[in-house]
């Protein structure tokens, strides 16, 4: 029988992360990477939260939030035929979405 989720009627979302997204993750301090998990579980209550992007990028959606004084970028995508959220890359803005179009290009 398949877990339900928060709303009850729903199963849970299955959260898949890249190897990037890992990689890039643990290079941040415990502070960020705490500020990480809490957007992460946001984006799993409401994974429409993030701003769709265009081009591209059509396929994923970013999320905003900031540590400190840095902002920094989650990008992921939501699979809405499987219930999934993918998660891709995250950092700062300076190049972060010609990277990740690059990423996405391989």
């Amino acid at each position: 029988m398949p877990s339900e989720g928060a709303r009850g009627s729903q199963p849970a979302r299955e959260l898949v992360a890249t190897s990037r997204f890992g990689r890039l993750k643990k290079r941040f301090h415990a502070q960020a990477r705490e500020a990480i998990d809490k957007a992460v579980r946001g984006i799993l209550d409401d994974p429409l939260l993030g701003e769709q992007k265009r081009g591209a990028l059509s396929t994923v959606r970013v999320v905003k939030f900031k540590v400190g004084p840095q902002l920094l970028l989650l990008a992921y995508h939501f699979d809405d035929a499987h219930n999934r959220v993918e998660l891709i890359d995250i950092g700062s803005h300076e190049n972060f979405y010609r990277d990740l179009q690059r990423y996405l290009a391989m």
